[in-house]
């Protein structure tokens, strides 16, 4: 966010080797107004993330760097999960898409976040 949005100085601390997460800097949480609109909220401790009135087949929509690969499916109705012909998974498979990333729609997807 410090890159984001110069002037905020927020604290930092590198990301775990072991975990590949963030480290806690800060206790408090805050609402953080952004120069150029929009706000982000620094929610300290939080580990969990999820969607609610969002339908499984709706969670693609929320991942642009998704979106692009979806039309190149060989079934309209893929769910990018197991079937084959699935554009998504090759794209993930070529690196073309980040496997984290796929792995964040699989958990939102199911209902499960960490």
């Amino acid at each position: 966010m410090n890159a984001v949005e110069p002037g905020l100085d927020l604290a930092t601390a590198p990301v775990s080797r072991e975990t590949e997460k963030g480290r806690h800097t800060t206790t408090n949480a805050r609402l953080i107004p952004l120069s150029f609109g929009g706000y982000v909220v620094d929610t300290p401790g939080m580990r969990q993330f999820q969607l609610w009135d969002v339908a499984p087949e709706e969670v693609v929509n929320y991942f642009r760097d998704l979106r692009p690969y979806v039309n190149g499916c060989r079934f309209p109705n893929c769910t990018h999960t197991h079937e084959s012909h699935c554009a998504v998974k090759d794209a993930v498979a070529d690196g073309r898409l980040d496997e984290r990333r796929y792995e964040n729609y699989l958990r939102l997807r199911a209902g499960e976040m960490e």
